[in-house]
């Protein structure tokens, strides 16, 4: 099984299937430079390490995942399956966040949502992604140690995902964006693991049902 489809099966597996086979929507450098050119300003700065391209029709979600060739050599030199380390982290968390946009939308797509482009859309994805790049994290790493984790190992993996690295984006909105995003992820994380096993898997599928606006209740209601 590719990793790609691993990672796809890993998000699923907390919820459901969306049906749909991700590795059909990897498109290359040419058509991404494409899709850049008529997403508008800012995109360009966004897909430099990866990117989701959504447009949802009334039927239809239209949708394109790039991975840059920087980011599956060093996976493909140093697969996440076998060991994780500094070689390869950052490219798995770019590689997982990117099917994790694309699972998410897929869910809210068939919930029906329409808008993707708004500033509480792009949040709201941005901040699934970082709590289902983290679960996946956390389960390719068990697989690695066979039980749970240390806990120096799941400081590394929080340290290696909630970087802010949006303290970097040259735009005000863009790192206004990220750094939210990260903020509720965070918090949501720290919720799911206070709560027992038995709870953890409807506190997630809330969460990634719920909109921005209502996943910042749901936390303001729980903490």
């Amino acid at each position: 099984m590719s990793l790609l489809r691993q990672v796809q099966h890993m998000l699923e597996g907390s919820d459901r299937a969306t049906g749909v086979n991700l590795e059909r929507f990897v498109v290359g450098p040419a058509r991404t430079a494409e899709l850049v050119q008529r997403s508008g300003e800012g995109a360009a700065t966004l897909t430099e390490n990866g990117g989701t391209f959504l447009q949802a029709e009334p039927q239809q979600l239209r949708l394109a995942i790039y991975f840059p060739e920087t980011v599956i050599a060093a996976l493909e030199a140093d697969d996440p399956r076998t060991r994780l380390n500094e070689r390869n982290i950052s490219p798995l968390i770019t590689f997982v966040e990117e099917i994790a946009h694309a699972v998410h939308a897929g869910y809210l797509f068939l919930q029906g949502q329409r808008d993707f482009s708004s500033e509480d859309a792009l949040r709201n994805l941005e901040a699934q992604a970082k709590v289902d790049t983290s679960l996946v994290l956390t389960g390719l790493a068990a697989l690695l140690v066979g039980g749970p984790l240390p806990e120096d190992l799941r400081s590394w993996l929080d340290d290696q995902l909630f970087d802010a690295g949006h303290r970097h984006f040259p735009a005000g909105h863009l790192r206004d964006r990220y750094r939210l995003a990260e903020e509720t992820a965070w918090d949501f994380l720290q919720l799911l693991r206070s709560n027992p096993l038995s709870r953890r898997r409807h506190l997630l599928r809330t969460f990634r049902r719920s909109s921005w606006a209502d996943k910042q209740m749901l936390l303001l209601e729980k903490f």
